[in-house]
């Protein structure tokens, strides 16, 4: 009987443990984010860029918002040095946690238009223009 109170009593410091730890990681995802928004503001893209990173590790599976964000950011950061491989990914990694996000969708947009496929570029434009349950024209299609 001890034992099995004790089992019982470890089980649910366990999961109180696991809870706090959760809202901890949340709030230094939050702490990362906003540390990398003044950072990239300041000028001090290194050391913007490391702290999206850190926010993207930290808000993987708990904080979308900072989750497509960061990537969104760190998308632009790398497409401002021309690496537009790179920032095509970053920003299609923000598509893959929320599709209709407006701004990766706007930001492959410009990608697309600075390496000439217009198509692309005006496809990702419509889907930056139009949001979810949005009105649409009959006949349009939002993919």
């Amino acid at each position: 009987m001890f034992i099995r109170i004790w089992g019982i009593v470890l089980a649910a410091l366990l999961v109180a443990g696991t809870a706090y730890a959760g809202e901890v990681t949340q709030a230094e995802a939050v702490r990362c984010y906003n540390e990398a928004v003044r950072a990239q503001k300041s000028g001090d893209i290194d050391a913007a860029k490391t702290a999206y990173q850190k926010a993207i590790i930290l808000s993987e599976g708990a904080r979308k918002d900072i989750l497509k964000a960061s990537y969104n950011n760190v998308g632009a950061i790398v497409a401002n040095k021309e690496d537009l491989r790179s920032a095509a990914q970053a920003f299609n990694d923000a598509l893959t946690i929320d599709q209709y996000y407006k701004e990766a969708n706007f930001n492959l947009a410009i990608i697309y238009l600075k390496i000439g496929n217009t198509e692309k570029a005006l496809e990702y434009l419509g889907k930056a223009i139009n949001k979810k349950d949005c009105y649409m024209l009959e006949g349009e299609k939002l993919e």
